[in-house]
């Protein structure tokens, strides 16, 4: 079998494909709210190839060879106030089949290479607290625990 990765920028044309992934971790995930969630970061009339690495906002989604989604994570570059143009990745989801962390790897390099075209300082990655798994390979990858984000659901009437 083989370990070949690939990630991309996320099309409107491939949007629905990927709501599987999503949905394996986001049990309550609707595709509706998965679609109106896409089209908050792509638009029907993107730009092709290269150029849409330089979007702002977007979702970079992972394929193996065959052309199956095994990862995603959603991104937008934003000013930090101390360090300047930061890439901020969120919604952090991977399905390896093989525990051997190619897709978290092909994520990683992804980051990369958004943090280098937009001329961010840094790269937040928020994963979810129960995650130990993302935790652990972020970490091992040499990020650190910068700023701690904390959550306060909305009361409910």
């Amino acid at each position: 079998m083989l370990n070949t990765y690939s990630a991309r920028p996320l099309t409107v044309g491939v949007a629905d494909m990927t709501y599987p992934l999503v949905q394996m971790t986001e049990a309550g995930m609707t595709l509706q709210k998965w679609q109106d969630f896409v089209a908050d970061y792509v638009c029907a009339d993107d730009p092709v190839a290269e150029n849409l690495w330089l979007r702002d906002k977007g979702i970079v989604i992972v394929c193996n060879e065959r052309g199956y989604v095994h990862g995603l994570f959603s991104y937008e570059v934003r000013t930090d106030i101390s360090i300047g143009p930061v890439l901020h990745v969120d919604n952090v989801k991977a399905v390896e089949i093989v525990a051997r962390g190619h897709v978290l790897n092909c994520m990683r390099e992804a980051m990369d290479r958004l943090l280098r075209l937009h001329g961010c300082a840094a790269t937040y990655v928020a994963v979810d607290e129960p995650n130990m798994r993302l935790k652990s390979f972020f970490s091992d990858a040499g990020y650190v625990p910068r700023k701690i984000r904390y959550c306060a659901p909305a009361s409910k009437p």
